[in-house]
């Protein structure tokens, strides 16, 4: 995780959007092409966006901006 994220998130101050999107890719990478519960973006669609093979599974697949877009949608 971002160390200055950290720090922000500490001093009260809200996160850069960058630094959101890059938690979000981080979390995809972790996650890979499983597709489960510690995935936001899969809890909120209850299951892949858009699932294919070309994207392996996920429209959102390791794609920070992507899941970011996703999840302001749904708010």
């Amino acid at each position: 995780m971002d160390k200055n994220l950290i720090r922000r998130l500490v001093k009260g101050q809200k996160p850069f959007k960058r630094q959101i999107q890059d938690l979000l890719y981080e979390i995809c990478d972790d996650v890979h092409s499983s597709c489960d519960r510690r995935c936001p973006v899969n809890v909120i669609n209850g299951g892949p966006v858009n699932p294919t093979e070309d994207n392996c599974g996920c429209a959102c697949f390791k794609n920070g901006k992507a899941m970011y877009d996703f999840i302001r949608s749904k708010i």
